[in-house]
């Protein structure tokens, strides 16, 4: 990858937080890149007082007053559905029937698409986890760009109808919101625009949250003791999220590009020098965790880690992605009892390189 491993907590949030020093690779994006993000004026390419603005809009669209709405009316109607689906049958595999199938028809009912759509709700996962190993991979390689971009443009074939819609006909829903408001956010905002942010949404809100939740339930699966203490006192869920989030948080690393020669934890880079942030050994950084890698439920400052990024790019979506967990697991061990990852069953490994996940997950349980 030709760039600079950043382990420790402190130098990965402060490459993240001084932007001014260390740009985003998307600042010098390429025509290919442009197309396959869906526009220049997707987030993640814009820079400066453009960001900034997007930024805050979007953080507004999933702010505390919205998420409380969004589980009432979104959340919780999938996640009861879904485990309806399995609930009689007394084993299920969790990746494939729970955790892959809540945040695409999240995204997909917020977004006024029929969320009980399973072959669309398949193929929108299968399409952002296409695109989101070409970014790990560095935006390289042909047959990969090649991928990414027929990806992405399935995507957008897939998006366009339900944006035109809410251009004719708004609701109460998020495609509606970046008509109604994104023309106060920024000057001149197009028909493109709204593609390119409706683009980086569902993008966010597809991929990551799945393998999240996917690592939270590995975890109480393989920790019978902290299962026991989640279930008999669900206040904790919030903080065990967050353990799990730092401890097994769903994207491995971050890259970043030096806007001039300086140091990073006392190493000398050179200006246009390739930073990449490994937010996982951030998370596990023993100066500043006691037992890194243990999740606990007594940890102090459980939001204290990176998986969501620090500084003007931190995750918009954190918010929602954390909404999303909590119901999952808080309704799941709600209806199920005794759960237990199935003896015979293939057991779980950790997989895949920039978005990482353990399964699959086959499970055993009773009915509550």
């Amino acid at each position: 990858m030709k760039g600079w491993l950043v382990t420790s907590y402190d130098a990965c949030k402060m490459v993240e937080i001084e932007e001014h020093r260390f740009r985003h690779p998307y600042a010098d994006a390429s025509p290919t890149l442009i197309d396959i993000k869906g526009g220049h004026r997707n987030i993640t390419v814009l820079q400066g007082a453009e960001q900034q603005s997007m930024h805050r809009f979007l953080m507004r669209l999933f702010g505390p007053k919205n998420i409380h709405g969004y589980r009432e009316r979104h959340i919780k109607p999938i996640v009861a559905a879904l485990i309806d689906r399995f609930i009689d049958d007394g084993r299920t595999e969790l990746v494939h029937a729970f955790s892959s199938q809540i945040p695409p028809r999240v995204i997909m009912s917020l977004s006024a698409m029929d969320w009980r759509d399973d072959d669309l709700a398949r193929r929108l996962f299968s399409l952002h986890d296409t695109v989101m190993r070409w970014i790990g991979n560095g935006n390289t390689g042909v047959e990969e760009t090649a991928a990414a971009a027929a990806a992405a443009h399935e995507i957008t074939d897939i998006i366009s109808p339900y944006l035109k819609l809410r251009k004719d006909q708004p609701g109460d829903d998020l495609l509606s919101r970046v008509w109604l408001e994104g023309p106060q956010v920024l000057e001149d905002f197009s028909d493109a625009d709204v593609l390119a942010t409706t683009r980086e949404l569902f993008l966010a809100g597809t991929d990551t949250t799945v393998h999240a939740l996917g690592n939270a339930l590995y975890v109480l699966l393989t920790q019978p003791e902290l299962l026991a203490r989640v279930t008999e006192d669900r206040g904790t869920l919030p903080t065990f999220i967050e353990e799990a989030l730092r401890v097994y948080g769903s994207v491995q690393y971050r890259f970043r590009i030096a806007n001039q020669d300086c140091e990073v934890a006392g190493t000398p880079i050179r200006k246009d020098d390739v930073l990449i942030l490994i937010n996982s050994a951030a998370n596990r950084d023993p100066r500043r965790y006691e037992k890194p890698g243990d999740v606990r439920l007594d940890r102090k400052n459980p939001k204290d880690h990176l998986a969501f990024n620090a500084g003007p790019r931190a995750c918009v979506g954190a918010s929602l992605a954390r909404a999303e967990m909590l119901d999952a697991l808080d309704m799941l061990l709600s209806r199920v009892k005794n759960l237990r990852l199935d003896p015979d069953a293939p057991a779980p490994s950790f997989h895949d390189h920039y978005t990482r996940s353990f399964r699959p997950l086959h499970v055993l349980f009773d009915k509550a």
